[in-house]
């Protein structure tokens, strides 16, 4: 085994912690501690400074959290976790958050776990590995991910989430719809739901703690009705802080166990000048938005189809393929008229999309207002309050076709 490169430590108040530490310092074991760190906020910093190049953490280190994982990743330094044998919701936290590797060490064989430790600092950076619990198939479900955007201007984001979540239920396959905005949440009024509390705030505070899996999360969702879940957005845009975006790819993680599908309404902003502003360490507004579009399978980039917003759809979607690239997006164009778009309708908005942005396929949804008006008075959706709108069976055919794409097994027949 060769050298290891400097490695930081923090584990927590478990007996065997100090025994294991001075392991690890012994020659034999190869491992060079640069640091000994106090807490999360000192390995941050000895991180940030590049005193280490891998950092061997506790599952129950205090205040240790997904967003500290993340940032110690962001930062170059590859972590590895370290639980007891009896401690199998940690391995499983740690494997959840992003550890590279995770060891389950046996109290009374320090011996072995100071070397399956060592091992895994020289091989930190090759990939996930597991010692002695199977964490892997833990780390998040096999639900798939449909975020939902679009570019400022209200062009139809929430609508188009909200349908697609409600008709995939109808359509048998179980769905959570999260609602992500951290500048204009909106999903609960949408679909008159009481709520005094912050579901998402809540989620993200638990997945920050350790203590988020798919009970807990189910407990802060709100049923709309068997098969449809909702987890409320912010009570307050103010509160948009409170929304890291490690919590928020632990959620997703968590959600994909509750649903066989989770629909994301995100904001509509995909600037990044704020981290030139503020400390890099600090929140950042849109890293909710940023989250949910790495974590989907497939992204649906929503516009309205009128001059403005085709204009602000060809730039969006340039701004997008930057955010993630590579990623399977699919054009939703709202509020189709014939008063802005002529009589071709669709054919022409496909055109322009085509022409300007090199889209290949769009979703054409018409406008047909007054539907839309008796969902939004009623609190409902547009598949109870007017089934047959066109508007209603344009968004049903979309999410076929996503069910489809995806590979999702309806539970039961379509209602």
């Amino acid at each position: 085994m060769q050298m290891s490169g400097p490695v930081l430590v923090l584990l927590g108040p478990s007996p065997w912690e100090g025994p294991l530490v001075a392991g690890l310092a012994h020659p034999a074991s190869r491992v060079v501690i640069a640091r000994r760190c106090l807490d999360t906020a000192d390995l941050l910093a000895a991180a940030a400074a590049g005193l280490g190049v891998v950092a061997v953490v506790g599952a129950d280190a205090p205040r240790l959290d997904p967003d500290v994982v993340d940032r110690l990743r962001a930062l170059g330094v590859a972590v590895v976790g370290v639980a007891g044998s009896d401690d199998h919701d940690g391995a499983r936290r740690l494997a959840r958050w992003g550890a590279a590797t995770v060891v389950v060490v046996d109290p009374s064989d320090l011996g072995t776990g100071v070397g399956a430790i060592a091992s895994a600092v020289s091989s930190a950076s090759v990939g996930p590995t597991v010692d002695e619990v199977d964490v892997e198939a833990d780390v998040a479900g096999h639900g798939r991910v449909v975020a939902v955007w679009g570019p400022a201007g209200a062009p139809g984001r929430t609508t188009v989430a909200v349908a697609v979540a409600d008709e995939a239920s109808r359509a048998g396959v179980d769905t959570v719809l999260v609602d992500a905005d951290t500048w204009a949440p909106s999903v609960s009024v949408v679909l008159g739901l009481v709520d005094d509390g912050a579901g998402l705030a809540s989620a993200c505070r638990r997945a920050l703690g350790g203590g988020l899996d798919v009970g807990a999360l189910a407990a802060l969702s709100r049923q709309v009705r068997p098969g449809f879940l909702v987890l409320p957005g912010l009570p307050r845009a103010g509160r948009w802080n409170e929304v890291r975006g490690a919590a928020l790819a632990d959620v997703l993680g968590v959600a994909r166990s509750l649903a066989d599908l989770v629909v994301v309404d995100c904001g509509f902003s995909l600037e990044a000048d704020e981290e030139l502003v503020f400390d890099t360490d600090a929140p950042r507004r849109n890293a909710a938005t940023f989250t949910a579009l790495e974590c989907a399978d497939v992204v649906l980039a929503v516009g309205s189809a009128d001059p403005v917003g085709l204009v602000r759809m060809v730039s969006g979607l340039s701004d997008l393929a930057d955010v993630v690239p590579g990623a399977e997006v699919r054009v939703v164009a709202t509020k189709v008229r014939e008063s802005l778009v002529g009589r071709r309708g669709k054919a022409a908005v496909a055109e322009a999309l085509h022409r300007h942005a090199g889209v290949d396929h769009v979703w054409c949804v018409p406008d047909d207002r007054p539907a839309y008006d008796a969902a939004l008075r009623a609190g409902a959706t547009l598949a109870e309050v007017a089934s047959s709108s066109p508007a209603r069976l344009a968004l049903r055919g979309v999410t076929t076709e996503l069910v489809r794409d995806l590979a999702l097994q309806p539970r039961t027949a379509a209602s």
